[in-house]
């Protein structure tokens, strides 16, 4: 990548997102004149991912997902605002949002203080992982397995309509694919991933700001804030969701978001308004069209929402809030429906009726749920070994308190809520942990040995996290006299968490450098500061001159480390699933076609697309009726399935049991096509190979398995 490469696709995306936070700025000061402050810049967040997400689900839908197309669409986008505002928005009085932001009473110094203590701390050990991804690439599992693939394929055929197949096992190619869509708009202007390892920050800093604008008009910001960090620091967030593509915050950061505007847009006695039900509805699709583990929690909001709404208005409050869903969400079981038959394919039947689609669910190991190990099988072992540790791992030495917090939050909303509102809050929290019991792959693994209950975990994480925020939401537990010390002591459960938890494995990551990590902390919560001072003493346009000036310096920042990310990016050994090195083969590539075969490289493949991201990289499988995509059998069907790809290689590798991870076994592959006049095999280390596909494919030369 050359500097002009860079620097013409760093204008691109940056001219897109301002459009698209020209026309939130808009839509919110013309529908919420009366919101300042947090909870307002809230709400403009919103509306733009909303923006850029539909805009480009509509682009990728008809195949014309490209940086010019995305860019011209924001463009047309912002003059139809302009004409939208200008000439309707007189009209547009009655529906407009008539609540004054309550700003609630003023911050102190001391509680300051803990405020930017615990955001650097926790920005800090953040960026420990997105140190380490530079050094290495980005090695999360779901990265290197489909989040990466799919966006890459995204941005490389220029469409989000076709399944892409990644591997045999767990259907995602049927996951819905806001996430993709983000990453692979970053990867479409500047032609690689760079911009990837930053996002997950973003979402970070929306879960933070949405956290304090839940306590914010009550005068508990700092509390409810630093109860979000505490869950933010836990293991399943760290190394995990830092510097990857893993998308697990982005759910907690937006269930938090509908939080935050039901809770600013209600007065004691009133109801939201129907534009405030309408950004709710949003940032619940953007949330189930990345990830659908916080169903649950928004169906209770809503169903909640709904029964207390005033009489006559009930079924019109449900409607908006399904309605914004479907505009941030709905493209992805439309898609579903029309290439399966099935809007969730992964269920079979619902109640006596068989459903179409690919006829399997989860089958990449047993997906037993937490629930099966609490009335089908409370086996004391497990709980021990497995349950009750994993949840001291995963959240830290304070897991009890943690816990408890948030059930007690949640309890304390439904049966004596600050305000109406709040009550459908606490219905979320509670219904999203019920709903995380029972769901699939919770407790995953064989009978007995649920191995995959910590990594899981966060699957609980939006659900937690609200119970926690709304839990400093009771006024007789935080009176003003107790306020500071429970800052500290939530300060304090932060730092033991970040340090005691499985999260602590970054500090000591082989590219992670405290020093620096904390003095990234502290520019950023300085940069923030600086913009937030200059908005309000000396207005909008300072503001966003130092925000542009910030955004140059940043981009410059960016572009002297590229180098390093693109030339460390894949260039070492790392992996748990022992594909032996093929990546750094497949590193200088570009433009080749690449077929894998063997499970493990199925959980490998990103890393085998070049650092461009041209390659051409394709699991192999056999097509099967309803979108289902099976595993190649014989000999026959691979050389079949190369010949109709025309692919340039073959890359062969372990087989690879979830059931039991650390057990890699040879795949038949290689001893099939041994010999065949129309492969070459240029690498052989362990139990992975890589053939060149020199001439014509013919089984004859297939050898027995």
């Amino acid at each position: 990548m050359t500097f002009w490469q860079y620097a013409l696709g760093m204008a691109g995306l940056a001219a897109t997102l301002a459009t698209f936070g020209w026309i939130a700025w808009t839509i919110r000061a013309t529908l919420f004149p009366g919101w300042t402050g947090a909870p307002a810049r809230l709400v403009e967040f919103v509306l733009a991912v909303a923006g850029i997400t539909l805009i480009c689900q509509i682009l990728g839908m008809i195949g014309l997902f490209g940086g010019v197309e995305i860019l011209i669409s924001s463009l047309l986008l912002a003059g139809l605002t302009r004409v939208w505002a200008g000439r309707f928005g007189t009209s547009l009085i009655r529906h407009r949002d008539r609540t004054e932001v309550d700003a609630g009473p003023g911050v102190g110094r001391i509680a300051w203080s803990f405020v930017v203590v615990a955001v650097v701390f926790l920005l800090a050990h953040w960026w420990t992982g997105v140190q380490a991804s530079w050094g290495q690439g980005m090695y999360s599992a779901d990265t290197i397995w489909y989040h990466g693939p799919m966006s890459a394929r995204i941005a490389a055929e220029g469409t989000a309509w076709p399944l892409h197949f990644t591997d045999t096992e767990y259907l995602n190619w049927f996951y819905p694919g806001n996430s993709e869509l983000q990453h692979a708009l970053g990867i479409t202007f500047l032609g690689n991933d760079l911009l990837s390892p930053l996002i997950n920050l973003a979402w970070l800093a929306v879960a933070l700001l949405s956290a304090w604008c839940i306590g914010r008009r009550f005068g508990v910001a700092p509390l409810t804030l630093v109860a979000a960090a505490i869950v933010l620091d836990t293991g399943n967030m760290i190394p995990r969701e830092a510097g990857t593509m893993a998308n697990d915050v982005a759910p907690v950061a937006l269930l938090l978001a509908a939080g935050a505007v039901l809770v600013n847009a209600s007065g004691r006695k009133d109801f939201p308004s129907p534009v405030a039900l309408l950004v709710i509805g949003l940032a619940s699709g953007l949330a189930l069209g990345t990830k659908l583990t916080a169903l649950g929690a928004f169906a209770a909001l809503f169903i909640l929402l709904a029964s207390i709404a005033p009489p006559g208005s009930r079924w019109r409050t449900f409607g908006i809030l399904i309605l914004g869903t479907f505009v941030t969400a709905g493209i992805w079981p439309i898609r579903n429906l029309a290439l399966s038959g099935n809007p969730i394919p992964w269920l079979q039947s619902f109640g006596p009726l068989d459903l179409p689609g690919p006829g399997r669910g989860l089958e990449g190991r047993d997906p037993y749920s937490v629930a099966h190990y609490i009335f089908v099988n409370p086996d004391g072992e497990v709980w021990g070994t497995y349950i009750l540790d994993g949840l001291h791992n995963v959240l830290g030495p304070v897991w009890i308190p943690i816990l408890l917090g948030s059930v007690l939050g949640a309890l304390i909303a439904l049966i004596r809520p600050r305000i109406g509102t709040v009550r459908a809050l606490g219905a979320a929290a509670a219904v999203g942990a019920i709903t995380y019991v029972f769901t699939p792959l919770t407790a995953a693994g064989p009978e007995g040995d649920p191995f995959s209950f910590t990594a899981n975990l966060r699957y609980l994480l939006p659900a937690l996290t609200l119970g926690l925020c709304l839990l400093p939401l009771e006024p007789r537990l935080t009176p003003d006299r107790a306020k500071t010390p429970l800052l500290a002591g939530g300060l304090f459960a932060l730092i033991l968490t970040g340090l005691f938890s499985d999260s602590a494995a970054s500090w000591s990551e082989a590219f992670s450098s405290i020093p620096w990590a904390l003095l990234v902390g502290l520019v950023l919560v300085a940069m923030v500061a600086l913009v937030w001072r200059l908005s309000v003493r000396q207005g909008v346009t300072a503001a966003l001159g130092a925000l542009a000036a910030i955004v140059l310096v940043g981009g410059g920042a960016l572009w002297a480390f590229s180098a390093d990310y693109l030339n460390d990016r894949y260039s070492r050994d790392f992996f748990s699933f022992q594909p032996d090195g093929v990546a750094v083969w497949a590193k200088p590539l570009q433009d080749e076609r690449i077929a894998v075969v063997g499970s493990s490289g199925a959980f490998t493949q990103y890393t085998l697309y070049g650092d461009d991201l041209s390659n051409h990289v394709q699991y192999l499988g056999r097509r099967a009726p309803g979108g289902d995509f099976r595993a190649i059998t014989n000999c026959a069907g691979l050389l079949e399935a190369l010949d109709k790809g025309n692919y340039d290689y073959l890359v062969t590798t372990p087989t690879l049991d979830l059931n039991r991870p650390t057990v890699l076994t040879a795949s038949p592959e290689r001893v099939w096509v041994l010999g065949n006049t129309g492969l070459r095999e240029i690498r052989q280390n362990g139990l992975s190979s890589v053939f060149e596909i020199t001439g014509d494919l013919s089984s004859s030369g297939c050898r027995p398995g």
